[in-house]
């Protein structure tokens, strides 16, 4: 079960550090939740996810020509949570740096749910040097 949460959260990371939906489309089962601490509903479903994930990277994409932002996801493990494997999501804006974790939850080697927080602290986790691309 750790080794394809961890090629899950590769594919995922992949996603995020390539800006493209592709990497992850054929990775969830229909019925993936995301759930986000900032957002204030899940998103259910995936067409709905991937749709909304797409419209998040073209904002992003758009930012970063404009602003010189930079988004990265790293492979890491939270001590606070069993050592448990994530993604550390960092974005650098303006000299500043805003950090996420995502967790994720199979279904066989399917993604069932992602959850992306604040809390517990992404700064705790260990980073693994890992940036799939």
């Amino acid at each position: 079960m750790i080794y394809q949460e961890r090629e899950s959260l590769r594919k995922l990371a992949k996603c995020w550090n390539s800006l493209s939906i592709v990497a992850i489309e054929s990775e969830l089962v229909d019925d993936v939740i995301y759930e986000s601490q900032w957002v204030l509903t899940p998103i259910k479903g995936k067409k709905e996810f991937l749709l909304y994930l797409n419209s998040k990277f073209e904002a992003i994409k758009s930012s970063m020509k404009y602003k010189g932002m930079i988004v990265t996801a790293e492979i890491a493990v939270h001590p606070l949570i069993h050592n448990r494997p994530c993604i550390v999501l960092s974005q650098f804006t303006d000299g500043e740096m805003w950090q996420a974790l995502i967790l994720l939850s199979n279904q066989g080697d399917k993604i069932k749910r992602i959850d992306v927080c604040f809390i517990p602290d992404p700064s705790v986790a260990k980073l693994t040097g890992e940036f799939p691309l």
